[in-house]
């Protein structure tokens, strides 16, 4: 896998931060949540997609990079994010698909959401 760096911007409540993150592959990006960002947050590695939005929380690095590894072939990274909510979450959605995706995640030592406000997630 061919490692890029990038700034991404992210999403925060205190408004849009950039961070450095890797590019692990096209649309889909690792990087370490800012330590005033989430300050209560156990799992400070997250993936995210080029939007900006998250989508999973780990607690290190490798758990970060097995997530990726496992997520790359799962869809298109690189289609908008509006694109992936209807191909995923709309009308014609494959739940199997879906409990393959937290599965993954999940396998890797992840969750969704911010554990910050979703303790019971993982974290």
């Amino acid at each position: 896998m061919t490692i890029t760096t990038v700034a991404h911007e992210i999403r925060s409540t205190g408004g849009p931060r950039t961070v450095q993150a890797e590019q692990l592959t096209s649309g889909l990006l690792l990087f370490q949540t800012p330590v005033d960002v989430d300050r209560d947050a156990p799992c400070r590695w997250r993936l995210g997609h080029h939007s900006g939005r998250l989508i999973a929380a780990l607690r290190d690095r490798d758990a970060a990079l097995r997530a990726a590894e496992a997520l790359a072939d799962w869809t298109d990274w690189t289609l908008d994010h509006e694109a992936l909510r209807a191909r995923h979450l709309g009308q014609g959605r494959d739940q199997a698909a879906l409990d393959d995706f937290l599965r993954r995640i999940e396998k890797a030592g992840g969750h969704l959401d911010n554990c910050a406000a979703y303790g019971p997630y993982g974290c």
